[in-house]
């Protein structure tokens, strides 16, 4: 009996043991017998619209009639976007935009706060923790004079270490900030990881922070997944389809929401990958796939090019049926997902989470002496869903013109697209706010030094090349690669280039040389107009891998940054006594300004306070930040969007284009 039960536990520790040696590449190529599809269930397929009028979510009359061609995209960037997105989206309530958006597009840090409040619920049981009111998550907007008395209180609670966060003004139960300002992801990541999710395991640990406080996560360790959904009537659709499978729990957005998308990213290679490798994905409440078809092996048999229904995107196609202009999967469990855990199989709104912002893990994971061993560890992958018919082997290469299961690498959407700003551009959308919630401040010496640079290049004899270290300060030191992306292939990102500035036309100016003109203009309308710049673009997906037509949108991209304006006010509000400890909490100077420029690693850390570390902030925990830092971010961004500046040059560039904002 004791030999019985020590070679059970001998077996079962080989079995942890290999899950966590190798990646899911290695157990993924096991065959296993599929009998009958007694689980399969149907969901629609729809490839890549070129038009945006013919997106899925347009279909909808109702929702194409009441919300005007306007959306807003909120950046990525850990625990720094999540509560400048909540600050955000609490000024586009306050000033009674929301209504009027169609879209939100978010990523990473930026998701986290955008999926909760789509999914927000309408309706709460009286005697259920779940909290659902709109005012409380979005939480109280405090002035600049406001915040300088109430911070001293909020920096005396979080010094003390037995302070419950959920005690601290503004941190209370039900509220976004409450949420972000619990997030311990290192401490629930390690418990998730043990409990045996494997590579779900940050899925689950961002669902805990981010999604269960709102009635959204998983209620018990046994219960399956949760799916998600879009309308009430795909609910009914999902669960009449779904009728043959296990029972759970279906969301869907239940207020009048702008339609959510988040950005991901696919890989079509699992370690050593490079930006030829990475393809932008998006996850939304009624659809989820890769828009651009790719090739990886040159054989015919690709991966993306259309959506399916996001209840069905972890599953692969059993056979495909197409009536008149609609394809419908009818999708049959993974073989080797389906042995392991079937209740990690549906595709929810933490997997949504995890894929859009994995950078903290995807990082660690990627380091070369870990590659081979964890290349898979911590975030979510999925089967892709297409509109063929997909055998029941599974294969660890690819055969010529051999369909069959794979599961693809999926990764932090940041590494494609950090703005959100490409699945606005694909959809045609007219009218684009671009939240920039940059990891470092945009700075004014290497605008002008990308200005000398420039015009030394054109002063110079035909043909002289553009220096690295020209290609460094345009690119990246003064304003970020993220917004580079969109105007110049940059060293990581590769597939956004499409943008030109409308003003720029008449500059005589082609080529490489014009796109480098509109990024530094670019540059310059901000350091000129205080982190906004309103302008007309001209969009042209043929410039990239994109996809979608030409069109001209009007960009206002307002940039975060530590201004005076608002700094100084609450300083000077602020108690004499406790200046000193504001000062030190958020690393500005007695006059308003920065303390403190670290630009330290990337943003692997804070550049300074609202420059917080999308990984470490202050202490070195990972994505996690002190509550008087969140919530003075929280309150900044909302105050930035208020500034009568901001509001005259956003209100004015949209009255042009057609948009009228109270």
């Amino acid at each position: 009996m004791q030999y019985t039960t020590l070679r059970k536990r001998l077996l079962k520790a080989i079995a942890f043991s290999g899950v966590f040696m190798f990646s899911n590449t290695v157990l993924s190529s096991a065959v296993f017998a599929e009998g009958a599809c007694e689980t399969c269930f149907s969901a629609q397929y729809w490839k890549t619209p070129d038009r945006g009028v013919d997106y899925p979510e347009m279909q909808d009359d109702a929702f194409r009639r009441s919300r005007a061609s306007f959306g807003v995209a909120f950046q990525g960037g850990g625990n720094r976007a999540a509560p400048a997105a909540l600050g955000q989206l609490r000024a586009l309530h306050n000033l009674g935009w929301i209504e009027k958006i169609r879209y939100i597009s978010a990523i990473s840090g930026g998701s986290w706060t955008a999926i909760p409040y789509t999914y927000l619920k309408e309706h709460c049981a009286p005697s259920s923790n779940v909290y659902c009111a709109e005012d409380l998550f979005l939480g109280k907007y405090y002035s600049p004079a406001a915040l300088g008395k109430v911070l001293p209180q909020i920096i005396t609670l979080a010094k003390n270490k037995g302070t419950d966060v959920n005690s601290i003004p503004g941190f209370a139960p039900g509220s976004m900030l409450g949420a972000i300002g619990r997030a311990n992801v290192t401490r629930k990541m390690f418990k998730a990881w043990k409990t045996g999710r494997f590579d779900e395991s940050y899925s689950e640990t961002l669902g805990k922070i981010y999604l269960e406080p709102f009635g959204l996560g998983r209620t018990k360790p046994s219960d399956p997944d949760s799916l998600f959904t879009w309308r009430r009537i795909d609910e009914d659709r999902i669960r009449s389809s779904r009728k043959n499978r296990p029972p759970t729990e279906v969301h869907y957005v239940e207020r009048d929401r702008p339609y959510l998308i988040v950005g991901g990213t696919l890989s079509t290679q699992r370690i050593a990958i490079n930006p030829q490798n990475k393809f932008r994905m998006e996850m939304t409440p009624l659809y989820t796939g890769m828009p651009v078809r790719r090739f990886p092996y040159d054989d015919g048999v690709g991966v993306g090019g259309g959506f399916v229904e996001s209840h069905g995107y972890d599953h692969v196609t059993h056979r495909v049926e197409t009536v008149g202009e609609e394809t419908v999967l009818l999708l049959k469990l993974p073989q080797y997902g389906a042995r392991i855990d079937r209740s990690r199989l549906n595709f929810s709104l933490s997997n949504m989470a995890a894929i859009s912002g994995a950078a903290p893990v995807e990082t660690f994971v990627n380091l070369p002496v870990v590659q081979g061993l964890l290349s898979n560890f911590g975030f979510p992958e999925h089967y892709t869903p297409i509109d063929q018919a997909v055998g029941d082997e599974i294969k660890l290469f690819a055969e010529k013109g051999n369909i069959y299961q794979k599961e693809w690498a999926h990764g932090d959407g940041g590494h494609e697209d950090n703005l959100g700003l490409a699945p606005l551009l694909a959809r045609q959308v007219e009218n684009i706010i671009v939240f920039a919630n940059a990891y470092a401040p945009l700075d004014a010496r290497q605008v002008q030094n990308c200005r000398k640079a420039f015009i030394a290049l054109d002063k110079a004899p035909k043909g002289a090349q553009l220096k690295r270290s020209v290609r460094k300060t345009c690119e990246r030191d003064m304003i970020g690669a993220d917004l580079a992306s969109f105007f110049v292939q940059t060293e990581d990102q590769i597939h956004n280039v499409g943008l030109t500035m409308l003003k720029n036309e008449g500059s005589g100016l082609t080529g490489l040389r014009r796109k480098y003109e509109d990024l530094l203009t670019l540059a310059e309308d901000l350091v000129r107009q205080r982190n906004v710049s309103c302008e007309e673009y001209h969009y042209d997906p043929a410039a990239s891998v994109s996809h979608g037509i030409a069109y001209t949108p009007t960009i206002c991209v307002v940039f975060l940054g530590l201004e005076t304006a608002w700094a100084q006010p609450l300083l000077n509000n602020a108690p004499p006594s406790h200046r000193p400890e504001i000062m030190k909490a958020l690393e500005i100077a007695p006059d308003g300004n920065s303390l403190i420029n670290r630009r330290w690693m990337k943003g692997f850390r804070s550049s300074g306070f609202p420059h917080l570390g999308t990984f470490f902030d202050q202490d070195l925990h990972i994505i996690d930040t002190a509550p008087p830092r969140l919530f003075a971010l929280s309150n900044l961004t909302a105050w930035k969007l208020q500034d009568a500046d901001t509001l005259k040059q956003i209100k004015d560039a949209f009255f042009k284009n057609g948009l009228i904002l109270e």
